[in-house]
């Protein structure tokens, strides 16, 4: 069975042979499939990993692999797509993750990003600025310990070599549980205790989104509120998502 067919032939036999995939050894010319969208949006929840090339100055920034051990080369950053995490997940990273939970907890390295069953982890040291990341699968993932390298066996049939110590990996995965037990303390603080049934009212996961885009909405505008600003109307709200701060308008503090 011939796996990893978005890779060039020669890269291709030569992982297929070791049986595993180096994600830092991999290089841009090895992956043939690319995307030219500069807001190019990841399959979020088939991401294994992103790996960082924005020192390559390519036209390209990252390659993303997924669970299905397809590849691709796009041109957004690592650091970029971090950002929009929270145009599909309900916390944001920068905000929530890293300036928040980490900081209450005491985690200031490898912040990891946490939600739900997705657990994002950073896995190599700044490159122009970015990092590369993966996913870890806390109930399925198995790991092999080296002195200066870990393997870790992903869904049974993907193997990676990271370039961690088992101190490192064992480091990665507490601050990962830290942030999950905090996250689901206070879900289960604020949570009622009633059955769905008993509550009489479901709420569709698409709602449960514009509900929590209101919400986010609503939060902003009482921060603003008490920085100054006497009216929090729509197109502010746009140009905070989209962070043109400089099309906001004067305010006195």
């Amino acid at each position: 069975m011939t796996y990893f067919n978005d890779l060039e032939p020669t890269c291709r036999e030569r992982v297929e042979e070791q049986g595993y995939l180096v994600p830092e050894k991999l290089n841009l010319d090895s992956v043939i499939p690319s995307s030219e969208d500069t807001n190019f949006v990841p399959e979020w929840e088939h991401v294994i990993a992103l790996i960082n090339r924005a020192s390559t100055q390519s036209r390209y920034n990252t390659i993303i692999l997924y669970d299905d051990l397809r590849l691709i080369k796009i041109r957004p950053t690592a650091n970029k797509l971090i950002k929009q995490l929270n145009d599909h997940f309900p916390l944001d990273y920068h905000n929530d993750m890293r300036c928040t939970i980490a900081k209450a907890l005491n985690i200031n390295r490898y912040v990891p990003y946490i939600c739900r069953d997705f657990w994002l982890v950073p896995v190599t040291k700044r490159d122009a600025t970015n990092r590369s990341w993966f996913r870890w699968q806390y109930k399925s993932d198995i790991w092999d310990f080296g002195e200066i390298h870990s393997r870790v066996i992903v869904d049974k049939h993907l193997t990676l070599q990271w370039p961690l110590s088992r101190r490192a990996v064992e480091s990665h995965h507490k601050r990962c549980k830290q942030i999950a037990s905090y996250l689901k303390q206070q879900a289960a603080l604020i949570c009622p205790t009633f059955d769905m049934a008993d509550l009489g009212q479901y709420h569709t996961p698409e709602a449960v989104e514009e509900l929590m885009k209101k919400i986010e909405k609503y939060k902003r505008g009482l921060i603003l509120g008490e920085a100054g600003f006497q009216k929090f109307i729509d197109e502010v709200d746009d140009d905070l998502n989209h962070n043109r701060y400089w099309q906001l308008p004067d305010t006195e503090f």
